[in-house]
């Protein structure tokens, strides 16, 4: 057994059949493979379906729990991973059919403790609604849609932090720690395909809850944290993000000028967006003391 892909899923049943439809048609030799895949307590049918799916390919398997998020379902899959590759993909991802072969290949070429591979998506279809990875160069937080490790090295340093209050920088602080065994290398041959997904407007709009995380992230990898991303977590969430990312957000929805809902959507998100960093600093103040006793 070479390689272990591990896939954690949550409510996505009708995605998670397209990502497990690619894996199945994979280049690689189907004895050099298994799929796993955890479901972190959906509720909309994929229960049953992993288990109609169990039946027909012997190469996959599958464990449930409690929804506990992506970084316990990872290690769950982690720990009974036999490959001595894991590779990470998503439910909502779709692999190229010969992204575990490019996996296999490197490793046995490189030195590298980790891969990281390209991820495009639908550009033309991205609107303010949609969430999608778009990554065709690398990125510093090497996004676990699309990443490999060599088992030896995920257990080495305990697999994923599951403290993150939201699911968000566990995949940046995995491979920050894994850096320190050896190379990351990215690998453009690696390819994989993430569709645009449209989400609620409620939910979106919830979307900066997150940056609470980016505390936890800097006190764990505080050198690594000011080398990839910026100096603290408060430069990171009120500048880069709050000032720049959110100022650049707001002019880029006029180009949807001929889709007025959607541009008073996008315009509408980004104000939001800015007045809940104002309305969670003093969440975030809390949240940079607990997590400076905590990694301390």
């Amino acid at each position: 057994m070479e390689i272990t892909v591990i896939v954690p899923t949550y409510n996505r049943v009708d995605s998670l059949k397209q990502c497990l439809q690619a894996l199945q048609q994979q280049t690689l030799p189907a004895h050099q493979y298994e799929v796993l895949v955890v479901d972190d307590g959906s509720t909309d049918g994929t229960a049953r379906y992993l288990r109609e799916l169990a039946t027909r390919w012997p190469a996959f398997r599958f464990f449930s729990q409690a929804n506990a998020g992506p970084a316990a379902a990872r290690n769950k899959g982690i720990a009974a991973a036999r490959g001595r590759v894991i590779a990470f993909t998503d439910d909502d991802c779709i692999p190229q059919e010969n992204w575990l072969e490019v996996i296999h290949t490197t490793f046995q070429t490189t030195n590298s403790v980790g891969l990281q591979g390209s991820t495009y998506t639908d550009r033309q279809d991205i609107t303010p609604l949609t969430h999608q990875i778009d990554n065709e160069q690398g990125n510093s937080s090497v996004p676990t849609c699309n990443a490999a490790f060599t088992r030896a090295a995920l257990l080495q340093i305990n697999g994923f932090d599951e403290q993150f209050p939201y699911p968000h920088n566990e995949d940046a602080d995995l491979a920050w720690r894994i850096e320190q065994l050896g190379d990351i290398t990215f690998v453009s041959a690696m390819r994989l395909y993430h569709p645009p997904r449209l989400d609620s407007f409620a939910k979106v709009a919830k979307r900066m809850k997150i940056m609470e995380s980016e505390f936890r992230l800097f006190f764990r990898n505080r050198a690594a944290y000011q080398r990839k991303r910026a100096s603290s977590p408060w430069k990171n969430i009120y500048w880069e993000i709050g000032v720049k990312t959110l100022g650049y957000y707001l002019l880029s929805r006029l180009k949807y000028y001929r889709q007025p809902k959607l541009m008073i959507q996008g315009m509408a998100l980004t104000l939001i967006w800015g007045f809940d960093l104002l309305r969670r600093f003093p969440q975030f103040v809390k949240s940079e003391r607990e997590q400076r006793r905590l990694c301390a």
